[in-house]
């Protein structure tokens, strides 16, 4: 964009625009000369023009004339015009020219400082538009650009402000919610939402990308469960005070995970039946036809019945996982210290009877979830620390606790085997094993299960280890203040 501007002269004496040209040369803008209204309409046209200096006595077209087809042009409507004259000096002819528009109307001989000082003030008036009218088309463009970016985006993506009021959606959303921007702008996010409380809570905390809720999104028969992340915007990005929501449909992701689950409880209930019977039938083999078995007889029926007790205890573990999808968290405040210490105790009764294990439980603080459930984490934390310790003539077992950023992290600590941290990614699935059976028994459910009571307390859980230098289980929860905010 050049610096200069156009500055229209309309007089039909020439000597008179070069005068005009004199006085108005040093501001150094482009000075259009027209000799006549007919030349000055052809010029405006295709030209923006700052400040238009129009005599008023002109043959054919009077500088009125003009001036009022100026003024029924839309492009020139707002252009200031000066009305300049040495004849038309009545107050009929200074009323006629301010009716129709001019922003001033001097007298000839005029003097060419005021008139210069006139000129310029109109000349820096219509740059600062122009700066305004670029910014603006800049800005357009910049949200136009966002706004493709955001509608090129599978999920929701939905801007707030301060109060949680709806200032824009993408495509996505309108798509699958059925709102349209205009049925939704300026309203309350969560008042589409099922649990408008606790979703009111959690929308206005911000918490960021790392920690999702889900609720249910209503409108009429259409029903979906979204995953929704809150993120505040930083002043650094010009958005202090309003938040970024973002949302994935996992509705059809839900649906599946419950038919899974309703299998997996099924098969493992129905399982149990013909379990217990092979159990039985082999028991009464042992105990009641023992003198009609040989030694290979009565190792193979102990193998069988060996093996039906695993077979239980997969199949006990399938439907505790099965459960915890089910089940509602009752939440309550959690004493983690006796928590921790009884959970050690009960499961060293029970795999560590007559071993020398020293175990350090430091000052836990209070923790929000659901009792029953944190408890069945320390148990099978505790329980793998005891067994995985077994080698060790003197084991030692820690569980401590340091402050996160909005959470509180324990973790369970020992001495024992370790394992490679290059298979860490296994750990916490289903029926995945770093040891073999024959060094260490188990079903492979334990850490899964603490994997999915972590995550619906929306926490975090991971492992750091060594071979043959032990390991230590973190898991983290949010602060009781941030819990019950959610």
């Amino acid at each position: 964009m050049t610096d200069k501007v156009n500055i229209l002269l309309v007089d039909d004496r020439r000597e008179n625009l070069l005068a005009l040209e004199a006085i108005l040369g040093k501001l150094d803008q482009n000075l259009v000369k027209a000799i006549s209204g007919g030349e000055a309409l052809k010029f405006l046209l295709k030209n923006d023009v700052a400040v238009i200096l129009l005599d008023v006595d002109m043959p054919h077209m009077d500088g009125f004339q003009t001036a009022k087809l100026i003024r029924e042009r839309e492009r020139t409507r707002h252009t200031p015009i000066i009305f300049l004259t040495a004849i038309s000096k009545n107050d009929v002819h200074v009323n006629q020219g301010y009716s129709l528009g001019g922003v001033d109307y001097i007298f000839k001989p005029f003097v060419p400082e005021v008139l210069k000082s006139k000129v310029t003030t109109f000349v820096e008036a219509f740059k600062q538009r122009q700066e305004i009218q670029r910014q603006s088309a800049l800005l357009k463009a910049e949200r136009d650009l966002a706004a493709g970016i955001l509608d090129t985006v599978a999920g929701f993506v939905l801007v707030l402000d301060r109060d949680g009021r709806i200032l824009r959606v993408n495509r996505a959303f309108q798509e699958l919610t059925g709102y349209t921007f205009d049925d939704v702008r300026g309203n309350f996010l969560y008042k589409y939402l099922e649990e408008n409380d606790t979703a009111e809570n959690f929308l206005k905390s911000g918490k960021g990308p790392t920690e999702c809720r889900e609720y249910w999104l209503t409108n009429g028969n259409i029903r979906l469960l979204v995953s929704w992340c809150c993120t505040a915007l930083s002043k650094d990005v010009g958005g202090s005070g309003h938040f970024v929501v973002t949302g994935r449909d996992i509705t059809e992701l839900r649906l599946r995970t419950d038919e899974l689950e309703a299998f997996t409880y099924s098969v493992s209930h129905d399982m149990r039946a013909p379990v217990r019977a092979i159990d039985g039938f082999t028991r009464i083999l042992i105990e009641e036809y023992a003198n009609s078995l040989d030694d290979e007889g009565k190792r193979l029926l102990e193998i069988v019945r060996q093996n039906t007790e695993k077979m239980g205890q997969l199949i006990d573990g399938l439907l505790a996982l099965s459960r915890l999808g089910r089940e509602k968290l009752m939440f309550t405040d959690i004493d983690m210290t006796e928590v921790a210490k009884a959970a050690f105790e009960e499961q060293n009764a029970a795999g560590g009877s007559g071993r020398n294990i020293t175990f350090r439980l430091e000052e836990l603080p209070v923790a929000y979830g659901d009792k029953r459930l944190i408890t069945q984490v320390f148990q099978n934390l505790l329980a793998n620390a005891i067994k995985f310790t077994r080698n060790q003539p003197a084991a030692t077992i820690e569980v401590g606790c340091r402050a996160g950023s909005g959470e509180d992290i324990y973790v369970v600590r020992d001495n024992g085997v370790g394992f490679d941290m290059s298979h860490a990614q296994k750990l916490f699935g289903t029926f995945q094993r770093l040891h073999a059976a024959n060094e260490f028994e188990g079903s492979g459910i334990g850490l899964a299960t603490v994997q999915r009571i972590i995550d619906r307390h929306s926490g975090r859980v991971w492992a750091e280890a060594e071979p043959n230098n032990g390991a230590a289980f973190y898991f983290s929860l949010p602060v009781k203040e941030q819990r019950k905010a959610s």
